[in-house]
């Protein structure tokens, strides 16, 4: 080679660093599937926050029946009592016939999805009685009354199905 066709020769260029954008498939497809697990977590995470918080309301509610009826139960308070428990059932059982239950009927029901007896041969048969009564209750025993709802209500509310 000629010593003075040296400076005219150019240095080699490098080429320019790949880019980043467009991505390729791969991490199309895995921002895909990111999204929707986030989008999947934020329902799953809502829906979990108003099960919860309508789990404290139904238990407060609860509580603060349980402190009337221990005060001074009437047949007022025996009435809300069967309505919180008819709220309960129709929240938890998809069946359309748990609206229309009544009498006999309705404590079976409750005895059935509680695992008990003593809503139709103890102490829960008060939800039926109380209606039709004047003045004082008569065969209320609130030392067993209470903790059968509190039991049905833990029961239902908490079962695997994820009623509540």
């Amino acid at each position: 080679m000629d010593p003075q066709q040296l400076p005219q020769l150019k240095d080699i260029h490098l080429p320019t660093d790949p880019s980043i954008w467009p991505l390729a498939l791969g991490w199309w497809l895995l921002m895909t599937v990111l999204l929707g697990v986030i989008v999947w977590l934020f329902f799953v995470i809502k829906k979990y926050l108003y099960v919860k918080r309508y789990k404290r309301m139904l238990f407060d509610e609860l509580a603060k029946l349980e402190k009337k009826l221990k005060k001074s139960p009437d047949k007022s308070l025996v009435a809300e009592t069967n309505i919180l428990l008819r709220r309960i059932a129709l929240a938890c059982y998809p069946n359309d016939s748990i609206a229309s239950l009544t009498g006999a009927d309705w404590l079976k029901f409750l005895d059935e999805s509680g695992k008990t007896q003593n809503f139709s041969k103890g102490a829960g048969r008060i939800l039926i009685e109380a209606p039709y009564r004047s003045g004082q209750l008569e065969n209320y025993n609130g030392d067993e009354f209470i903790p059968l709802i509190r039991s049905w209500i833990t029961r239902n509310a908490r079962k695997e199905g994820g009623c509540l």
